[in-house]
């Protein structure tokens, strides 16, 4: 297998792509992972070279054994396949969502496509307040068409089974596997920084609770055998670029067919973060806390309800017969979504803030005390929802759940001087 790095990415792009400049002087290379978060992300496995020639910008993503952070950590090096596969899927489905694609070398575990760096990656401009007025509309579609054009509601039975057995993807899903269900508490936050013993205690007490373990476990069961559609499988705010009109949702290695709410689940995870991360860091003023904060509840709401509105639309529209006209269909579907997206979401948040994976959200908060309060906010966040999930009514009672629990535990903080 040739193995791309800056000095031969250059000549193998010209090799794979007619339409690429032959001369030199223009084209820029970089490699992702040498710029700042900001800019790169914060993912850590696979190689990624930036190449342009001033007017193509191009991403030349490859797949291999061993990651950037060392081959300690061994992965499928066949999953660029899959993944390229994927975005072939969502592009013929929501192609303004998705970016070019241009070219896949299974041979060498590389694929080929556009640079939408032009837009920001949507988590590090959250963290700074900037709010992207579309992305709850945008994610919700994107996810609502996806997911039900690869779903039994729309597809005949056998290239139904036939999409689940070629995504199987079982080396990537089992790295989620660990991280959303199995994880538990370190000694240190995830910048390496050492935690007080007490806060130590306490998120161990908290996934050690008898009914915290139940509703994980149950989870991670819905995660392992329910596959009711292509599922993007690591939608968080790192994978989608955005502006203020435009969104790409990118990364799409651990594909799998998965539960409609997963994805819902682990993007908002993110916004729970944001809400609770906001809830202590800097603001430039306290009015700028508050609008930031209310648009990361908008954004909780509109997002589960845009996204159950777009599902069931395309299904009025284009599931087949025997699902058409059922009573009752749309309010099941509406509640098993909001449900099992809480229990996702909720289980996602406790297993990136007790796991070893560095948590942006949180890690950009330097006052120790804050960074503290805002991921102990969010664990009992965590807490109460994964011992509520299968008894939620509405979005609104969820949402004044995270507000109740803000109250009281911002009431003690003030008390103890916190």
């Amino acid at each position: 297998m040739l193995v791309l790095t800056k000095d031969n990415v250059v000549e193998y792009v010209q090799s794979r792509l007619p339409f690429f400049s032959k001369n030199t002087n223009h084209i820029t290379v970089s490699a992702v992972g040498e710029g700042t978060l900001e800019e790169d992300g914060d993912g850590f496995i696979n190689f990624v070279f930036r190449v342009s020639d001033g007017t193509h910008h191009l991403i030349v993503k490859q797949s291999r054994p061993d990651s950037r952070f060392g081959a300690e950590i061994q992965v499928d090096a066949n999953r660029s396949r899959f993944e390229y596969r994927s975005f072939q899927i969502r592009k013929a489905i929501v192609p303004d969502l998705i970016p070019d694609l241009y070219d896949c070398d299974d041979e060498n575990n590389v694929f080929i496509m556009e640079d939408v760096s032009r837009l920001r990656i949507s988590r590090f401009q959250l963290m700074k307040g900037v709010i992207f007025p579309h992305l709850a509309d945008q994610i919700a579609r994107y996810m609502a068409g996806t997911e039900f054009y690869t779903s039994e509601y729309y597809l005949d039975d056998e290239p139904y089974r036939e999409l689940g057995v070629y995504f199987t993807n079982s080396k990537m899903r089992a790295i989620m596997d660990v991280g959303m269900f199995l994880n538990s508490v370190t000694p240190e936050d995830t910048v390496g920084r050492p935690l007080d013993p007490d806060f130590v205690t306490f998120s161990k007490r908290i996934c050690a609770d008898k009914r915290v373990l139940l509703a994980r476990q149950k989870l991670r069961h819905l995660f392992m055998s329910k596959g009711e559609c292509l599922i993007h499988g690591d939608l968080h705010t790192s994978n989608v670029f955005a502006g203020e009109n435009e969104c790409k949702i990118i990364d799409m290695e651990y594909t799998f067919c998965g539960p409609f709410a997963y994805d819902l689940g682990y993007f908002l995870a993110n916004f729970m973060a944001q809400y609770e991360a906001a809830t202590f860091r800097p603001f430039p003023s306290e009015e700028d806390r508050k609008v930031f904060k209310e648009y990361c509840l908008s954004v909780i709401r509109d997002t589960y309800t845009k996204f159950c509105d777009y599902f069931i639309s395309y299904c009025h529209k284009d599931s087949k017969e025997i699902y058409q006209n059922i009573p009752g269909l749309d309010e099941d579907f509406r509640l098993t979504t909001l449900r099992e997206f809480i229990g996702f979401a909720a289980t996602a948040q406790l297993g990136r803030i007790c796991g070893v994976i560095p948590y942006p959200d949180y890690d950009d908060i330097d006052d120790f005390i804050q960074r503290h309060n805002a991921k102990c906010f969010s664990i009992i966040v965590d807490y109460l929802a994964l011992t509520k999930w299968e008894t939620y009514q509405s979005i609104d009672e969820f949402i004044q759940d995270i507000l109740g629990v803000e109250e009281i535990f911002c009431r003690n903080v003030r008390e103890l001087g916190y």
